[in-house]
């Protein structure tokens, strides 16, 4: 995982995942991303479709951030792990 590359990283890395077609697994645990960074993570799951896992967990998420990645993992059937 990258070391706690927080919600601006997640953001970044969100708009690099709008645009990815070839990676499938990615690893961003522990990075303390919060609510804003996974809604951002979940708005590229809602594009991205080679993605088919995301480990998310210990990043300090609320109940919103995991709502709108439950969402986009419906919408994409990509595995989320928060």
């Amino acid at each position: 995982a990258l070391s706690s590359c927080s919600k601006i990283g997640a953001k970044k890395i969100a708009e690099a995942l709008k645009v990815n077609t070839s990676l499938i697994t990615i690893y961003l645990s522990d990075n303390n991303i919060g609510d804003e960074g996974a809604k951002a993570i979940a708005e590229a799951l809602n594009v991205n479709t080679s993605l088919t896992d995301i480990d998310l967990s210990d990043n300090n998420m609320g109940e919103e951030g995991k709502r709108v990645l439950r969402e986009a993992r419906a919408a994409n059937g990509c595995r989320v792990i928060y």
